[in-house]
């Protein structure tokens, strides 16, 4: 490692009265003396260490991580793969006045017998650059993959640290602090296409704001472990408060680091300053953008600390309180460990496997083979629960009551237009699909390493590997081959190398019972913009608190995604805009991100005899909370009705490239497959007091104040009607920026335009009774689709809050614009080549006949108004 024009101008060490005394002490001129600490803790304050450095810049020629891995590429000789930064520079912000420089601060101190440590850390902002990213072997030849592109990390605002414990560094009984301040940050992927144009994606305003109290400590099995409790320890939902064994974790709200020119609007810390989430991922599109030096590579408006130029794409975050908190960071090692097994009988377990499998090329063979996973990588987990309003654990004042001020420090989750000038939707509220349970989220086991291989494999799923696919006996909507998971689609004896990230059995448990439509700030807004109608609960009677609110949780999810770069032929990818137009990037090679991806969910949670459970889901979800007329021992309780798509079983894959041309991201997707089942369902949620009863529903057992069964979606009694289905193709599409909101009120949309062609004899889309299980099938699909989909936010008449959902479906797009050659046209007629209608159980069913649509468009608008 080769360190540049790094020049330390200023270093100051802050010594105590302690250590000066004992330094003239050692020196025979002078006869001091002699005080107690006691006595000098009175002169100082306390005892320590402080050091404030500055410097000019840093300039390193390469950083990596080297990675044992399994050889899938011919002429490997060792296991050893490494991801290489290039050309990593700091820099002065181009976002700050203030200079490079970082100041430490260390005291220890001890209290009944035990030692503590208190330990400061403060960083100006910087522009930290790395010229090329790229992953290479150490073989002779050193061969590397393409780079992926050019790096930005830009701040605004000081980065903070601090740590304190009570005992030592590591205990599992005593409780420590940490305060991480990762705030207003800007990272920046560059591409300079085959154009000579540099394109961007930005992570805007990145914050990772916390407050963590708990325990630390390291275990030879679970490695580094963080958790909130202290070891033995458990949090009760409704009585237990913030103690010295029960910790949590506040993600705190952010100061936007732009001027005063930037108005608060739905979110403002008490000096009506803007702020954005504690937890917030922010993300933007740049294009064309001047690539001359650092300062114009990653310049920010004056006002605003803005990326100059970008457009926003989506924004997600959160905020709050959060409690039975751990994160979990170790390493991995696979050789002695098998292949997971994909069978009738093996479902999405891969305890005691390598996990991804063996390492392979595209010619079916390897140089070195062995697990893919190898034995240095990188394991972690993490997952918390969340709070509501009236839970106990925001009691800080520790007097059995939640104030006011406590219950704003309740969980809440974001999603919206990134940027200003932008409407978004806030989720609150947040608890389990069980009734007294809370919301909660676990990323599941989390893999990362360097691969060398062609495919790696991908955990089966009960639900497609047991669901019959039409009538024949032994057939399912899934096989075996479908849980191979290709990289890349390149048929030789060398493999790109690439970054992978494998999950294991992830899951987000939350319902939001209570949403609102939110502002977000605004700088220069478009002319007659008036913003949506907050419900914040400001007022009882004009601005109370809505009650409905909306449902994303999923259960087991599984996934793998690979990276890495790579060039590609230009006229063979695709930007879309608005309109649906469709133009090639360029001639010649161009830059991309290699990708690839694989991802399950389960629908329900089941036992070991995979028996449904019903308390944990995948669903999407609209709820009324609105009062129940019925009451109850505990009152008036909220009706908690549902409707949506419930119990989703999920498979997605794909492997293409990724660009970020013409300030859009660009997907290209080869042999894509997309299998789903589905339940559309209407009813209560769990445990849910009922509101009325019909004439006869006490034969079900419905009574006065009774409730929904508590394994309710486990049961098949709200349920519509079934769906099910399987397609495969090649997608090409691009997301479109479009984050601001117009003069003529339509809002600020999320834009999905492309084309999807149909491959394969087995794409299917099959509608079932939910109780006999008849089934009425559209079978062997083909020809190709346009889409042109949109989310849009925006506001009524009234100035409430909607959400639409655009939908444009242009099928055979080349004979319905009239664009393409005769067998473009004859090639993309879209055909349900049989129509069949299937009985309960097993047999072939019955053929209908089938529908061919040689061209025409398909448009719908959902709009959803809240009754507030």
């Amino acid at each position: 490692m080769k360190k540049n024009n790094q020049n330390h101008n200023t270093t100051c060490f802050t010594m105590t009265t302690l250590a000066l005394s004992l330094l003239l002490a050692s020196h025979s001129a002078f006869a001091l003396q002699r005080l107690d600490d006691s006595a000098l803790r009175n002169v100082n304050g306390q005892d320590g260490v402080q050091i404030a450095t500055t410097y000019d810049a840093v300039d390193v020629q390469q950083f990596y991580w080297e990675d044992d891995a399994g050889r899938g590429s011919n002429g490997a000789t060792n296991t050893k793969l490494r991801a290489i930064a290039e050309g990593f520079k700091i820099r002065q912000s181009n976002a700050s006045t203030l200079a490079l420089g970082t100041d430490y601060k260390i005291n220890i101190g001890s209290e009944a017998g035990k030692s503590g440590l208190d330990l400061e850390l403060s960083s100006n902002p910087s522009l930290i650059t790395v010229d090329a990213f790229k992953i290479c072997d150490t073989e002779a030849s050193a061969r590397c993959s393409d780079p992926v592109g050019t790096l930005g990390i830009q701040t605004s605002s000081a980065i903070g640290l601090s740590f304190k414990t009570r005992d030592g560094l590591f205990s599992k009984t005593s409780q420590s602090s940490l305060v991480l301040g990762l705030k207003n940050i800007n990272l920046y992927l560059g591409q300079v296409d085959v154009n000579n144009q540099l394109n961007q994606l930005i992570l805007k305003n990145l914050n990772f704001n916390f407050l963590g109290k708990g325990v630390m400590y390291v275990d030879d099995k679970e490695g580094l472990r963080i958790q909130t409790n202290s070891v033995g320890t458990a949090n009760a939902l409704t009585t237990d408060k913030p103690s010295s064994t029960l910790g949590y974790v506040d993600f705190t709200r952010v100061e936007d680091s732009g001027s005063s020119a930037i108005t608060a609007q739905s979110y403002k810390n008490g000096t009506n300053k803007a702020t954005n989430a504690g937890l917030n991922l922010e993300f933007m599109m740049n294009k064309n953008v001047n690539n001359t030096d650092n300062n114009t590579r990653y310049a920010v408006t004056s006002d605003t600390k803005s990326p100059t130029g970008a457009v926003g794409l989506i924004r997600v975050g959160a905020s709050g309180r959060m409690v039975n908190g751990s994160l979990q960071v170790r390493g991995l090692e696979s050789a002695t460990r098998p292949n997971p097994i994909i069978a009738v009988g093996q479902y999405g377990n891969p305890n005691n496997t390598n996990i991804l499998g063996t390492s392979n090329n595209g010619a079916g063979a390897a140089a070195l083979g062995g697990n893919i996973m190898g034995n240095s990588g990188i394991a972690f987990r993490m997952k918390a629960d969340f709070t509501t309003d009236t839970d106990m654990m925001l009691d800080t004042n520790m007097d059995g009551t939640v104030s006011a001020a406590e219950k704003t420090n309740a969980t809440t989750l974001e999603i919206g237009g990134a940027g200003l000038n932008t409407y978004g939707f806030e989720f609150g509220n947040l608890t389990g699909l069980q009734s007294g349970t809370r919301g909660s989220f676990d990323s599941g086991n989390v893999y990362i390493n360097l691969v060398d291989s062609k495919s790696v494999v991908l955990p089966a799923n009960y639900m497609f590997q047991t669901s019959r696919f039409g009538g024949t006996s032994g057939s399912y909507l899934t096989n075996a081959a479908d849980y191979t998971q290709n990289i890349h689609t390149g048929t030789g004896n060398t493999n790109p190398y690439s970054m992978l990230i494998a999950v294991r059995g992830a899951e987000f448990q939350a319902i939001s019972r209570q949403g609102r439509f939110t502002n977000s700030a605004t700088y220069n807004p478009a002319s007659g913009y008036q913003p949506i109608t907050e419900h914040d609960g400001s007022n009882t009677t004009t601005n109370k608190l809505n009650s409905w609110g909306l449902a994303l949780p999923f259960y087991n999810l599984n996934a793998n995604m690979a990276m890495y770069g790579t060039k590609i032929d230009a006229s063979t990818v695709y930007t879309y805009d608005m309109s649906g137009n469709k133009a090639a990037i360029g001639v010649g090679q161009t830059p991309r991100l290699g990708f690839s991806l694989a991802m399950s969910t389960d629908g329900i949670d089941r036992n070991g005899s995979f028996i449904a459970q019903g308390n944990k889901t995948t669903s999407i979800l609209v709820i009324d909370g609105g009062d129940n007329d019925n009451n109850t021992a505990n009152g008036i309780q909220p009706a908690n009705y549902y409707m949506g798509l419930r119990n989703v079983d999920m498979l997605l894959k794909g492997a293409g490239t990724i660009g970020v041309e013409k300030g859009s991201f660009n997907v290209s997707l080869k042999d894509m497959l997309i299998v789903m089942s589905a339940e559309l369902a209407a009813g209560y949620l769990p445990g849910s007091t009922y509101k009325t009863c019909a004439q006869n529903i006490n034969a079900l057992g419905c009574a006065s104040g009774s409730s929904a069964p508590t394994n309710n979606f486990a049961l098949k009694d709200d349920v519509l009607l079934g769906l099910k289905l399987r397609l495969g193709g090649n997608m090409d599409f691009s997301l479109i920026p479009n984050n601001e909101y117009k003069n003529d009120g339509t809002g600020n949309s999320l834009n999905i335009v492309g084309d999807f062609e149909l491959t394969g004899s087995n794409n299917t889309i099959q509608i079932s009774d939910p109780v006999d299980g008849s089934t009425l099938g559209l079978d062997n699909l083909t020809g190709k689709l346009a889409f042109n989909n949109a989310i849009v936010v925006g506001r009524d008449s009234s100035g409430e809050g909607m959400v639409g959902f655009n939908t444009g479906l242009t099928f055979n797009p080349a004979g319905t614009n009239g664009t393409g050659t005769g067998t473009d046209k004859i090639a993309g007629v879209f055909r349900a080549r049989d129509i069949n209608l299937y009985p309960p159980t097993t047999g072939a069913g019955a053929r209908l006949g089938e529908m061919v649509l040689t061209g025409g468009r398909l448009s719908s608008q959902l709009g959803i108004i809240p009754r507030n």
